[in-house]
Protein backbone atom coordinates (compact mmCIF):
# COMPACT_ATOMS: atom_id res chain seq x y z
CA UNK A 1 0.00 0.00 0.00
CA UNK A 2 1.88 3.31 -1.23
CA UNK A 3 0.89 6.69 0.41
CA UNK A 4 1.40 9.57 -1.62
CA UNK A 5 2.63 12.59 0.06
CA UNK A 6 -0.37 14.27 -0.16
CA UNK A 7 -2.48 10.97 1.52
CA UNK A 8 0.42 11.34 4.12
CA UNK A 9 -0.50 14.82 4.82
CA UNK A 10 -4.14 14.14 4.66
CA UNK A 11 -4.00 11.10 7.37
CA UNK A 12 -1.78 13.21 9.62
CA UNK A 13 -3.89 16.43 10.03
CA UNK A 14 -7.03 14.23 10.03
CA UNK A 15 -5.32 12.19 12.79
CA UNK A 16 -3.40 15.35 14.38
CA UNK A 17 -7.48 16.59 14.44
CA UNK A 18 -9.64 13.46 15.93
CA UNK A 19 -6.72 13.04 18.59
CA UNK A 20 -6.44 16.10 20.23
CA UNK A 21 -10.02 16.85 20.76
CA UNK A 22 -9.97 13.24 21.98
CA UNK A 23 -7.29 14.41 24.56
CA UNK A 24 -8.94 17.60 24.84
CA UNK A 25 -12.39 14.94 25.92
CA UNK A 26 -10.19 12.87 27.98
CA UNK A 27 -9.19 16.38 30.17
CA UNK A 28 -5.48 16.87 29.08
CA UNK A 29 -6.61 20.35 27.65
CA UNK A 30 -8.79 22.46 28.36
CA UNK A 31 -11.95 21.65 25.74
CA UNK A 32 -14.44 22.82 27.40
CA UNK A 33 -13.97 26.26 27.27
CA UNK A 34 -13.89 26.74 23.43
CA UNK A 35 -16.47 24.17 23.08
CA UNK A 36 -18.94 26.66 25.49
CA UNK A 37 -17.59 29.65 24.10
CA UNK A 38 -19.06 28.85 20.40
CA UNK A 39 -22.00 27.14 21.66
CA UNK A 40 -23.19 30.05 24.01
CA UNK A 41 -23.37 32.61 21.28
CA UNK A 42 -24.96 30.53 18.73
CA UNK A 43 -28.52 31.49 20.23
CA UNK A 44 -27.95 34.96 19.21
CA UNK A 45 -27.19 33.65 14.91
CA UNK A 46 -30.70 31.97 15.00
CA UNK A 47 -33.47 33.05 12.89
CA UNK A 48 -36.40 31.46 11.33
CA UNK A 49 -34.95 31.51 7.90
CA UNK A 50 -31.86 30.34 9.41
CA UNK A 51 -34.04 27.46 11.29
CA UNK A 52 -35.45 25.98 8.79
CA UNK A 53 -32.23 25.97 6.55
CA UNK A 54 -30.38 24.39 9.11
CA UNK A 55 -32.61 21.65 9.95
CA UNK A 56 -33.11 21.22 5.91
CA UNK A 57 -29.08 20.83 5.68
CA UNK A 58 -29.41 18.43 9.03
CA UNK A 59 -31.87 16.19 7.07
CA UNK A 60 -29.25 15.28 4.41
CA UNK A 61 -27.06 13.58 7.49
CA UNK A 62 -29.74 11.82 8.90
CA UNK A 63 -28.94 8.59 9.01
CA UNK A 64 -31.95 7.15 7.25
CA UNK A 65 -31.01 9.50 4.06
CA UNK A 66 -27.29 8.32 4.60
CA UNK A 67 -28.43 4.45 4.34
CA UNK A 68 -30.46 5.47 0.87
CA UNK A 69 -27.32 7.56 -0.07
CA UNK A 70 -24.76 4.51 0.55
CA UNK A 71 -27.19 1.96 -0.81
CA UNK A 72 -27.69 3.91 -4.32
CA UNK A 73 -23.87 4.43 -4.72
CA UNK A 74 -22.79 1.31 -3.84
CA UNK A 75 -25.21 -0.36 -6.22
CA UNK A 76 -24.13 2.25 -9.00
CA UNK A 77 -20.76 0.71 -8.66
CA UNK A 78 -22.19 -2.86 -8.55
CA UNK A 79 -24.26 -1.61 -11.96
CA UNK A 80 -20.73 -0.16 -13.65
CA UNK A 81 -19.27 -3.67 -12.99
CA UNK A 82 -16.52 -2.32 -10.49
CA UNK A 83 -16.84 -4.84 -8.18
CA UNK A 84 -13.92 -4.48 -5.85
CA UNK A 85 -14.90 -0.41 -5.33
CA UNK A 86 -18.31 -1.46 -4.49
CA UNK A 87 -17.06 -3.50 -2.20
CA UNK A 88 -14.33 -1.27 -0.06
CA UNK A 89 -17.40 1.84 -0.54
CA UNK A 90 -19.68 -0.53 1.18
CA UNK A 91 -17.27 -2.03 4.12
CA UNK A 92 -16.27 1.65 4.87
CA UNK A 93 -19.97 2.90 4.89
CA UNK A 94 -21.03 -0.19 6.88
CA UNK A 95 -17.67 -0.24 9.43
CA UNK A 96 -17.82 3.71 10.46
CA UNK A 97 -21.11 3.87 12.48
CA UNK A 98 -20.04 0.60 14.22
CA UNK A 99 -16.86 2.74 15.04
CA UNK A 100 -19.09 5.83 15.99
CA UNK A 101 -21.42 3.85 18.42
CA UNK A 102 -18.23 2.20 20.25
CA UNK A 103 -16.77 5.80 20.73
CA UNK A 104 -19.83 7.20 21.93
CA UNK A 105 -20.20 4.24 24.57
CA UNK A 106 -16.38 4.62 25.72
CA UNK A 107 -16.41 8.40 25.88
CA UNK A 108 -20.22 8.86 27.01
CA UNK A 109 -20.27 12.46 26.79
CA UNK A 110 -23.30 13.98 27.55
CA UNK A 111 -25.16 16.70 24.48
CA UNK A 112 -25.03 20.33 24.97
CA UNK A 113 -29.17 19.35 24.32
CA UNK A 114 -29.90 16.77 27.26
CA UNK A 115 -32.74 13.87 26.18
CA UNK A 116 -32.42 14.63 22.44
CA UNK A 117 -32.04 10.84 21.74
CA UNK A 118 -32.04 7.77 23.60
CA UNK A 119 -29.37 4.77 24.51
CA UNK A 120 -25.83 5.46 22.81
CA UNK A 121 -26.86 8.25 20.34
CA UNK A 122 -27.70 10.18 23.99
CA UNK A 123 -23.90 10.58 23.86
CA UNK A 124 -22.48 13.66 21.79
CA UNK A 125 -18.53 12.49 20.94
CA UNK A 126 -18.15 12.57 18.40
CA UNK A 127 -20.65 13.33 16.13
CA UNK A 128 -22.13 10.25 14.23
CA UNK A 129 -23.85 12.56 11.47
CA UNK A 130 -20.51 14.73 10.98
CA UNK A 131 -19.07 11.61 10.83
CA UNK A 132 -21.15 9.19 8.51
CA UNK A 133 -22.36 12.22 6.10
CA UNK A 134 -18.90 13.14 5.78
CA UNK A 135 -17.71 9.67 4.60
CA UNK A 136 -20.68 8.86 2.32
CA UNK A 137 -20.42 12.47 0.47
CA UNK A 138 -16.39 12.17 0.76
CA UNK A 139 -16.77 8.74 -1.28
CA UNK A 140 -18.75 10.05 -3.59
CA UNK A 141 -16.36 13.18 -4.65
CA UNK A 142 -13.38 10.54 -4.47
CA UNK A 143 -15.65 8.92 -7.15
CA UNK A 144 -16.21 11.84 -9.30
CA UNK A 145 -12.35 13.19 -8.89
CA UNK A 146 -11.81 9.01 -10.08
CA UNK A 147 -14.45 9.23 -13.20
CA UNK A 148 -14.61 13.00 -14.28
CA UNK A 149 -11.59 15.27 -16.13
CA UNK A 150 -10.28 17.03 -13.91
CA UNK A 151 -12.23 20.50 -13.79
CA UNK A 152 -16.01 18.80 -13.15
CA UNK A 153 -14.68 15.93 -10.82
CA UNK A 154 -12.99 18.83 -8.62
CA UNK A 155 -16.34 21.35 -8.67
CA UNK A 156 -17.96 18.30 -7.53
CA UNK A 157 -15.74 17.30 -4.83
CA UNK A 158 -15.67 20.68 -3.68
CA UNK A 159 -19.66 20.90 -3.53
CA UNK A 160 -19.44 17.12 -1.15
CA UNK A 161 -16.64 18.46 0.62
CA UNK A 162 -18.52 21.68 1.17
CA UNK A 163 -21.74 19.72 2.40
CA UNK A 164 -20.09 17.78 4.66
CA UNK A 165 -19.22 20.74 6.64
CA UNK A 166 -22.43 22.56 6.26
CA UNK A 167 -23.90 19.16 7.73
CA UNK A 168 -21.36 19.21 10.64
CA UNK A 169 -22.22 23.30 11.02
CA UNK A 170 -26.13 22.48 11.42
CA UNK A 171 -25.07 20.05 14.42
CA UNK A 172 -23.71 22.97 16.53
CA UNK A 173 -26.49 25.47 15.44
CA UNK A 174 -29.44 22.97 16.23
CA UNK A 175 -28.04 22.19 19.92
CA UNK A 176 -27.38 18.87 18.91
CA UNK A 177 -23.61 18.52 19.07
CA UNK A 178 -20.70 20.62 20.89
CA UNK A 179 -18.15 21.86 18.10
CA UNK A 180 -15.58 19.44 18.94
CA UNK A 181 -17.88 16.95 18.14
CA UNK A 182 -18.19 17.84 15.00
CA UNK A 183 -14.73 18.33 14.20
CA UNK A 184 -13.71 14.73 15.66
CA UNK A 185 -16.38 13.41 13.51
CA UNK A 186 -14.78 15.00 10.23
CA UNK A 187 -11.47 14.23 11.46
CA UNK A 188 -12.43 10.31 11.94
CA UNK A 189 -13.97 10.71 8.38
CA UNK A 190 -10.80 12.42 6.64
CA UNK A 191 -8.91 9.60 8.52
CA UNK A 192 -10.93 6.77 6.21
CA UNK A 193 -11.56 8.59 3.36
CA UNK A 194 -7.85 8.58 2.94
CA UNK A 195 -7.03 4.84 3.27
CA UNK A 196 -9.96 4.38 1.26
CA UNK A 197 -8.31 6.63 -1.51
CA UNK A 198 -5.33 4.89 -1.08
CA UNK A 199 -6.80 1.53 -1.80
CA UNK A 200 -8.39 3.26 -4.75
CA UNK A 201 -5.72 3.98 -6.28
CA UNK A 202 -4.17 0.53 -6.35
CA UNK A 203 -7.79 -0.71 -8.07
CA UNK A 204 -8.49 -0.29 -11.61
CA UNK A 205 -11.59 1.93 -11.37
CA UNK A 206 -14.21 1.02 -14.10
CA UNK A 207 -15.73 3.34 -16.58
CA UNK A 208 -18.72 4.07 -14.14
CA UNK A 209 -18.83 8.27 -14.92
CA UNK A 210 -22.35 7.59 -16.35
CA UNK A 211 -23.78 5.87 -13.42
CA UNK A 212 -22.51 9.13 -11.16
CA UNK A 213 -24.78 11.11 -12.46
CA UNK A 214 -27.78 9.26 -12.11
CA UNK A 215 -27.12 8.48 -8.17
CA UNK A 216 -26.77 12.40 -8.15
CA UNK A 217 -30.31 12.92 -9.80
CA UNK A 218 -31.51 9.75 -7.51
CA UNK A 219 -30.69 11.63 -4.42
CA UNK A 220 -31.80 15.28 -5.61
CA UNK A 221 -35.26 13.94 -6.36
CA UNK A 222 -35.31 12.07 -2.94
CA UNK A 223 -34.43 14.42 -0.44
CA UNK A 224 -37.22 16.72 -0.97
CA UNK A 225 -39.61 13.71 -0.77
CA UNK A 226 -37.67 12.64 2.83
CA UNK A 227 -37.96 16.04 3.65
CA UNK A 228 -41.86 15.76 3.70
CA UNK A 229 -41.41 13.16 6.31
CA UNK A 230 -38.35 14.22 8.37
CA UNK A 231 -38.92 18.01 8.89
CA UNK A 232 -41.62 18.22 11.35
CA UNK A 233 -40.53 15.62 13.80
CA UNK A 234 -36.95 17.59 12.91
CA UNK A 235 -38.88 21.15 14.40
CA UNK A 236 -40.16 18.85 17.21
CA UNK A 237 -37.28 16.83 18.30
CA UNK A 238 -34.40 19.96 18.35
CA UNK A 239 -35.21 21.64 21.28
CA UNK A 240 -33.03 24.24 21.15
CA UNK A 241 -34.77 25.90 18.88
CA UNK A 242 -37.97 26.18 20.76
CA UNK A 243 -36.43 28.50 23.38
CA UNK A 244 -36.39 31.42 20.50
Amino acid sequence: MHFSRTQWLCAALSLFVFAGLALGEAGIWPLEAFDRAITDAVPTLRTETLNLLMLAITGLGDSRFLVFAASVTVLALLAARAWREALLFGAAFALMPVIVKLLKMTIARPRPTVDLYGGVESFSFPSGHATNSALIYGALALLALAVFRKLPGRLLAAAFALLAVMIAVSRIYLGAHWPSDTLAGLGLAGLMLTLMSVVQDELRLPDAAKFVPFVLILLTAAFPLYLLIALPEARELYTALHAE
